[in-house]
């Protein structure tokens, strides 16, 4: 009798714990909490850009459908899934404590979003420097016509001879058939040709899948560059005759590195 009690309490506890199991159509947590950050991150693009344009509900779609692929997901394995950890309100708490956690981390970014102009200002002193004052990601989206993007950073008296500019992006969600070109050009402008600006150092890639890119040049040793361009360009890489679907682009980053000096 003894046996048959525990052989029934094992079976009970069994069954408890396959109620409470996650099904294997269910997001696991762990991309479950970075999809949900993405999400709430991505409604709060779509609302900053609501608030200076229309309302366009096809953006929003495109961002959202852009979220989902970086993390290889669909809409309705998330919609179903949502549903899950909704029954399981523990499992859900925690999830968005992670999530709220992300969220304050990236909050700066938000107010640099909602404040974002094209002056980057003077750039601060030392050895090693971010230039880089916009946002650290873009939505690059031919519907919006910003599958082309350029920007300019002057130099300063911060700058040196023989600088190098480092630029780091990591490309989250290329759909197929779209290609990303990402360049790097250091200009200086040349008195001999009545101050016109001419390269004095470029660098430039085509990327074809998500991955992370660092593109490197180095300033002429004998006197500062004036300015740094960087630009990304969607584009087409096979005969595609819909509209290009949107890119993210994140963990923008532009470094200024001086010379070392010899001892």
């Amino acid at each position: 009798m003894r046996k048959i009690e525990m052989l029934a309490v094992s079976l009970m506890a069994v069954l408890l714990v396959a109620c409470q199991s996650r099904p294997d159509y269910v997001i696991d947590e762990d991309t479950m909490t970075e999809l949900l950050t993405d999400v709430h991150m991505a409604e709060g693009l779509i609302d900053v850009q609501e608030r200076h344009n229309r309302k366009d509900n096809e953006y929003g779609q495109r961002v959202m459908a852009a979220v989902f692929m970086k993390h290889n997901v669909s809409k309705a394995s998330y919609d179903t899934s949502l549903v899950w950890y909704s029954q399981h309100l523990n499992t859900l708490i925690r999830i968005y404590k992670h999530v709220n956690e992300n969220l304050k981390a990236n909050e700066r970014h938000w107010i640099a979003l909602a404040e974002a102009s094209d002056d980057f200002g003077k750039s601060l002193a030392g050895d090693s420097v971010n230039l880089w004052r916009q946002p650290p990601y873009v939505v690059m989206d031919e519907a919006r016509m910003t599958h082309f993007r350029t920007w300019t950073v002057p130099a300063d008296s911060n700058f040196m001879a023989g600088d190098t500019i480092r630029w780091t992006l990591h490309v989250a969600s290329l759909p197929e058939g779209e290609g990303l070109v990402a360049s790097l050009a250091l200009l200086s402008h040349d008195e001999r040709k009545g101050n016109y600006d001419v390269h004095v150092g470029t660098s430039t890639a085509l990327l074809m899948a998500d991955t992370t890119l660092t593109l490197c040049c180095a300033g002429p040793s004998d006197k500062p560059f004036t300015h740094v361009n960087v630009a990304l360009h969607l584009m087409r890489t096979s005969q595609l005759e819909s509209r290009l679907l949107p890119c993210v682009v994140d963990s923008l980053q532009l470094i200024r590195i001086h010379p070392k000096k010899k001892e």
